[in-house]
This record gives C-alpha cells, structure tokens and sequence, in this order.
C-alpha cells in the first residue's frame, strides 16, 4: 500500500460510522418588533419553519441562531418563537451576531427594521433604526476581521447621507449584500418582463396606504422596470410630490399620462376600498436621460401594486399588476429564498443595491418635496449610474 492510500484510508470514517455532516449556515436576526403580520413576522415565519412558492415546499436551508429584538409589544411572538424554535434572544446586535462571545460567529445577518413604534421625521417618514443597526453590524465585522452576507430590508435610511454612507461600506467593505421590496420579485399578473434595451417613453406605478411606507415598494417596483430601458439606469435629475386636487390637475396638463392610469387600474386583482381613507398624492420622477414616470398613491382606487408603461413605437399601454396575496403573504419566499441563497454563495443575486440607494433618494428627496410646498427638487445626488 502506498502512503498516499495509507493517508486516504486512514481518512476514511470506521466501519458502521459516517462523516458528520456539514454545518448548516447560521444566522442572526435583527429586528423592531415581531408581532402578527409584521414584516419580521411574514420573513422569519418562512426562515424558521420553511415556505410554498407555485405550489412546492421548501424547507429552511439555514438555521435561526440568534434574535435581537428591539421592541415587545403586547402582541410579542419574539418570546414563543424564540422557544419554539431554540433561538436565543440577546440583549444587544453585538451579542447576537457574537452568540454571546466575542468575535462574529454567524454566517448571515438579516436586519428587518420595519414597524414598532419610532417617531417620523419632520417630512414624515419613520424614523426606524436601519442605518443604527447595520452599523453596529459593521462595528462586529471590523472586530472581527471578516464580514458575513447582510439582508437589510426596504430602504437603506430615513436620512439620504446616512442611506448613502451604508451603500458605500458595502461597497468599501465589500460586504454581500440584499436589500430592499419585496415587490421586483413578485409575481406578475399577467407576467410582464421587459426587454433589455427596451425604448420606454413613460413609466407609472400605483400604490395605496400610507405615503411613506407603501409609496417606497411602487418607486422600486417602478425602478426594476425602468432600469431595463435603453442607456440602462442614468439617475434622476430632479424630483417632486403633488397632494391632493393638484394630482388630477396634473394628468390634465399632460405631466402624467390618464391612459397609463386606466391600463394599470385594469390590472387589479383585488377590489378596490369601498372609498378613500386619504388625499391622493402623486411623486414626478425625471430621469437624467429624460425619461418621465410617475408613482401614484391612490388609497380609494386599489389595493394592489400596479405598472404601466408606454413603449416607443406601440400604442397600447403594457400594464401589469405586482401581486402580493393580501393577508397571506406568501411573496415572501421570493425574498426568504434569495436570502438563503446569498447565505449559502456568498453572492449577491437580485435585485441591484443601486436600485435600492435610487428609490431610497426618489422617496426621501419626495418627501423634502412635500414638505418644501410640492415645488421640484434637483437631486444631482441621484445622478446613479447602473
């Protein structure tokens, strides 16, 4: 026998036992609160416990090691959760992302900072602790000599330098990296994909509820779309948010297209509200390279997400509904599986963090918009090049 078989066998388990098998990816979950229907309810819901998409199961390929939650509300299901499931809860991220030691010890880290209870900022977006957490997850990569994939989900920060300085320690750090709406990955109806290099000559989306918080899933849905476009992505030269009669005013002068409105409102899959429970508001988006959109927040027209767009050369509006299931949520496995799949290559897939740096200065840039009289905003910070 020679040495190198005599090493090869040696190496081989003993008759009647096996290799252990290979650890599974841990990962830490920071989050505001966790509460029924809450986004760290309908994301770790699926982590923990697995997921159906199209009609097929598919079982956690991590493991749930560590919660930091920063709120319990009376309705809590951090605690239960917790103990279901063997998860500990530390009282600080360092420690979570630590398991209790003093160097980074998981493979992942998702930090869901969306609802509990934060007061807004003056132009009226929540001041949820996105950018505190992810530095702190910054501070524990720097310790430790080494980084791990971070999800961070929607938008990066409720000020645009603390959103830009995020997107670039990822970039410096070169950390792997998802973020932001769950909607770019929903499904379709009916399915819609637009061709790279597609000539577009004007882009809407519509959204309903609150401004800040479901406005920002139709400005990435809308910049998912519109990335494709001929050029690809310039970046936007300027920005503004109408309220009120002012909207309809709008279309009349032709700043938004009606048609585009009615091809969308067709697409519903829902019923709309019986009626409105708020003013209409409407975000004018102007690209660099010219290229007009519009995101429309219509709380009494639809209880859907919805796009249209107008492509040079053809008549008829494209028009699709991003669905999301209301009240059952299950689009959530798109976002759960690219998660997983980020923990277990180390690889961003989609979508693009630019993206998700443009639509968090379109929603912020708006909302300065707003609360400066509606009047337009230039955003030569929003000249981002993908």
């Amino acid at each position: 026998m020679t040495r190198r078989q005599l090493l090869s066998a040696a190496a081989l388990p003993l008759a009647g036992q096996t290799a252990p098998p290979p650890r599974r990816p841990r990962v830490a979950c920071l989050l505001n609160a966790y509460f029924p229907n809450s986004h760290a309810d309908v994301f770790l819901g699926r982590l923990l416990e697995g997921y159906r998409l199209n009609g097929v199961s598919h079982r956690p390929r991590a493991d749930v090691a560590s919660f930091y939650v920063d709120q319990f509300p009376v309705n809590d299901m951090a605690r239960e959760q917790a103990a279901e499931y063997g998860v500990t809860i530390y009282p600080t991220v360092d420690q979570a992302l630590c398991l209790g030691g003093e160097q980074l010890a998981v493979d992942g880290v998702a930090i869901i900072g969306e609802h509990g209870e934060y007061p807004r900022t003056e132009r009226g977006n929540v001041r949820y602790p996105r950018f505190q957490r992810f530095q702190e997850v910054v501070r524990v990569f720097e310790r430790s000599g080494r980084v791990a994939p971070v999800f961070n989900d929607k938008y990066f920060a409720y000020e645009w330098e603390d959103a830009r300085r995020m997107y670039d320690t990822v970039r410096r750090m070169r950390i792997p990296f998802l973020c932001g709406s769950t909607l770019p990955l929903t499904w379709r109806r009916p399915p819609l994909v637009l061709p790279g290099g597609v000539k577009l000559e004007e882009v809407l989306a519509v959204s309903f509820s609150d401004l800040e918080e479901h406005a920002y899933h139709a400005i990435e849905l809308l910049q998912a779309m519109a990335e494709r476009r001929a050029g690809g992505e310039t970046g936007v030269e300027r920005v503004r948010c109408v309220e009120g009669e002012e909207v309809w005013r709008l279309a009349e002068r032709g700043e938004w297209s009606r048609d585009l409105l009615d091809a969308a409102l067709q697409r519903r899959v829902n019923p709309p509200p019986q009626k409105s429970r708020s003013e209409p508001h409407a975000i004018q988006i102007r690209y660099r390279d010219g290229l007009k959109a519009t995101v429309l927040n219509l709380d009494g027209h639809t209880r859907d997400y919805l796009f249209a767009a107008r492509v040079q050369g053809d008549p008829q509006p494209l028009a699709t509904c991003f669905y999301i299931q209301l009240y059952v949520h299950n689009h959530w496995g798109f976002m759960v599986r690219e998660f997983e799949e980020l923990v277990l290559t180390q690889t961003p897939g989609n979508p693009f963090i630019e993206r998700t740096l443009l639509a968090t200065g379109v929603l912020l840039f708006g909302l300065d918009s707003r609360l400066q009289g509606q009047k337009w905003i230039e955003t030569p910070q929003l000249a981002i090049r993908y």
